[in-house]
């Protein structure tokens, strides 16, 4: 019988890692020429605390992952929301936008690319995390009850989430 750990000589799909995707981390400093976060040691940051003045010296103009998503239009995450009450619209707005707001504090590259309304009662958001993107339609919903399902394609490394809400009945 086959042992199924040793070796093959046919190939398996390659993970995608944060090397594959952004390529080898770069030494330096580098400030993104659009939102002005900061790549130093090995992460993004919000600004140059921590960084010595000697460091400073040599910072170089770049386009943050982040930036670069939205510049070549793509995206990590999708949350189709349905069933939405034109009363309740404005509502999860805020919260996406709230939500949006304290994941961008914690992380630049946490962002919401766009609200779109694609239909009567259906929102569609793209962010450019897999996991803002699922945390956020957890956070919907939780909080306007409703039903969620996803769809991880690791081939894309693109997290889509679907969202029904509710319905109210008979007021």
């Amino acid at each position: 019988m086959r042992n199924f750990f040793e070796k093959t000589s046919w190939p398996f799909p390659g993970f995608k890692n944060e090397t594959a995707e952004f390529g080898k981390a770069k030494a330096g400093i580098f400030v993104c020429q659009e939102c002005n976060a900061v790549f130093w040691k090995k992460s993004w940051r919000h600004g140059l605390e921590g960084v010595l003045e000697a460091e400073k010296q040599n910072i170089k103009s770049v386009f943050c992952p982040a930036c670069q998503m939205i510049k070549n239009n793509r995206y990590e995450g999708e949350i189709i929301i349905e069933n939405i009450q034109e009363e309740k619209k404005q509502e999860i707005e805020n919260l996406i936008s709230n939500f949006s707001e304290i994941a961008f504090k914690k992380d630049p590259m946490d962002r919401i690319i766009s609200i779109q309304t694609v239909a009567k009662g259906m929102l569609r958001v793209l962010t450019t995390e897999n996991q803002m993107a699922q945390q956020l339609a957890k956070k919907i919903k939780k909080t306007f009850k409703g039903r969620v399902s996803f769809m991880f394609s690791k081939r894309e490394s693109t997290l889509r989430a679907r969202i029904i809400l509710q319905q109210n009945k008979g007021l």
